[in-house]
């Protein structure tokens, strides 16, 4: 009988190395199946603070946000992360934030629109049964060989 053969009249390997493919599979789909997403408001703002966005749509990996602010006469701070910015407009500016946007308008009225693309990832959940898998998978891969060469 060959090594071949005896690998494949190994029920115990065939198991383990089934529950291999699975797990790979698995962790392929969660990695490599992703859908993009975007976010759009716009409107106008008055005096006040308001932050732009969606607190639900901020578990997306973000890839590029757009924020894009016209007013005749304006008096404005805006704010992300640790990063505050005060503009004194009389036509537009277009900002790039990193983070969810805070707008403080001080005087004036402000014309934005706010853009976000995104990426979802909505099978990352099967990372963790495919990691199960690929453990116990190993483990009787591992036990299914060593039967099968002890014959």
């Amino acid at each position: 009988m060959g090594f071949l053969s005896l690998i494949l009249h190994s029920r115990i390997f065939l198991f383990g190395f089934s529950l291999l493919v699975l797990a790979f599979s698995m962790s392929a789909v969660s990695v490599f199946y992703s859908h993009p997403v975007s976010y759009a408001s716009s409107g106008v703002l008055g005096g006040g603070e308001y932050v732009l966005g969606n607190q639900t749509f901020e578990e997306y990996i973000v890839t590029n946000r757009t924020l894009s602010l016209i007013s005749k006469n304006a008096s404005i701070a805006v704010s992300w992360g640790t990063n505050y910015t005060s503009y004194n407009l009389t036509g537009g500016v277009i900002l790039h934030p990193t983070g969810r946007p805070t707008l403080n308008v001080f005087r004036g009225k402000v014309n934005y629109t706010y853009n976000v693309k995104a990426v979802r990832y909505p099978y990352t959940n099967l990372a963790i049964p495919a990691f199960v898998f690929a453990i116990t998978g190993t483990i009787f891969a591992w036990v299914g060989l060593e039967r099968a060469l002890r014959g």
